[in-house]
């Protein structure tokens, strides 16, 4: 049997749901992150399988894998993207490449390989200090979006229309020695009830991308943070084609040899520009494929990686819309009670789960980064009984939350204003 080591942090996918996927085909190593979320899993990686410590550091986890002999490496966390790119390249395993590991986790980066490639013309610039703030504004414009250079879920993601207030942001978000980037904000159009972007799901194999889904979305929380996402997408054919030939061009550009990527892209009324290209699978995208069409991305990425070249077939068009949505936390620093409603919510024709993420008592930290409470899923007949599913969800479904001023009770539909 071949050996998958899968660098493992907090990400798209949990370890068992990779035993699962990838254990009739593979022995998995899981290479532990030098992190406390991945510590703390380590005893359940311990006994679905062998496990082996990564510092981080490209030479000494290089020696640390070598003796294990691994067929192959894949990744489904953002976290050890350019962990799982250096060491493919370094052990001459397939994988995205070790220059498009380090780009498509460094939003900078990718910006540069695009525009050098006639794909993207978004304006950006990198800070590394505040002493760049100034040009940076000079040389993007306002209104912009502020974010880090390296980083997932909207961690620190910010909208910037005032440039003092901008520097004033800037020194209260930007660690030592973190850089971050002063990107062009791109103005969706009005699509409403949908969201204004929408992402690619794509096989890379040798170079050539392989799209199996276009990715429907659902408005954003502010400022950035995401809520939910189905299949398919309301695009029409030629748009859709807009949107797949703009990433296959955005892939090429950056040079990824072959994984599996996520591909989030902003609908404006000149045509869809590319937000940010992911090396990984989207998340909570296994979960809808499997729904939706029966497909196992996770195993599709794991044997893409052990040499697989077969190529994913589009997802087909069922005649249903199978969606997921996300409760975000609140903005505020608070402490979850009591999630109310849920099993009402289960009865409700059409919803088929209900994944809660937290435990009465968590503490959550508040802040702009996408934190999810919870998962609802469900599937209907089609885009308006989809919206209908989640009006009535909204009317059961809340939280009872203590912030600093005392208990609150926030309802599913007024989450993503909190």
């Amino acid at each position: 049997m071949k050996r998958l080591l899968v660098p493992y942090d907090k990400g798209a996918v949990h370890p068992a749901e990779m035993a699962g996927a990838l254990g009739d085909v593979a022995e998995i190593v899981y290479g532990v992150a030098d992190s406390e979320h991945a510590r703390r899993l380590e005893p359940v990686m311990a006994a679905l399988g062998r496990t082996v410590a990564l510092t981080g550091g490209r030479e000494a986890d290089r020696r640390a894998v070598e003796a294990l002999d691994v067929d192959g490496v894949v990744t489904f966390s953002e976290r050890m993207i350019r962990t799982a790119g250096w060491l493919s390249a370094d052990l001459g395993l397939p994988g995205p490449g070790a220059a498009a590991a380090e780009a498509v986790t460094d939003k900078s980066r990718q910006r540069d390989l695009m525009r050098a490639g006639g794909v993207d013309t978004t304006r950006s610039a990198v800070i590394a200090s505040g002493a760049d703030w100034d040009a940076a504004v000079a040389a993007v414009g306002l209104p912009a979006v502020l974010k880090p250079a390296r980083g997932g879920g909207s961690r620190e993601t910010h909208r910037v229309t005032d440039a003092q207030e901008g520097r004033r942001l800037l020194a209260r978000v930007q660690g030592a020695g973190e850089p971050f980037v002063l990107e062009e904000l791109l103005l969706g159009r009005d699509h409403g009830p949908f969201g204004d972007y929408v992402s690619v799901e794509s096989l890379v194999l040798d170079g050539t991308p392989h799209h199996f889904a276009v990715t429907g979305k659902f408005p954003l929380a502010a400022p950035f943070r995401e809520v939910g996402q189905f299949w398919p997408s309301p695009l029409g054919t030629a748009e859709t084609d807009a949107v797949l030939d703009l990433v296959t061009a955005a892939l090429r550009a950056i040079g990824f040899g072959t994984g599996v990527t996520h591909t989030e892209l902003k609908l404006t009324p000149g045509g869809p520009r590319v937000i940010e290209v992911n090396g990984r699978l989207g998340g909570h995208i296994s979960e809808l494929a499997r729904r939706a069409a029966g497909l196992d991305a996770v195993r599709m990425a794991g044997t893409a990686a052990l040499g697989d070249t077969s190529t994913p077939s589009p997802v087909p068009a069922s005649g249903r819309v199978y969606w997921q949505y996300n409760n975000p936390a609140p903005r505020e620093r608070c402490e979850l009670r009591a999630v109310l409603g849920w099993r009402e919510t289960l009865r409700i024709k059409g919803v088929t789960a209900y994944t809660p993420y937290l435990r009465p008592g968590a503490g959550l930290p508040g802040g702009v980064m996408t934190e999810p409470l919870d998962l609802v899923a469900g599937d209907a007949a089609d885009h308006d009984e989809m919206f209908a599913q989640l009006a009535e969800a909204g009317r059961t479904l809340s939280y009872s939350f203590t912030f600093a001023d005392g208990e609150r009770t926030v309802s599913m539909g007024c989450l993503s204003d909190a």
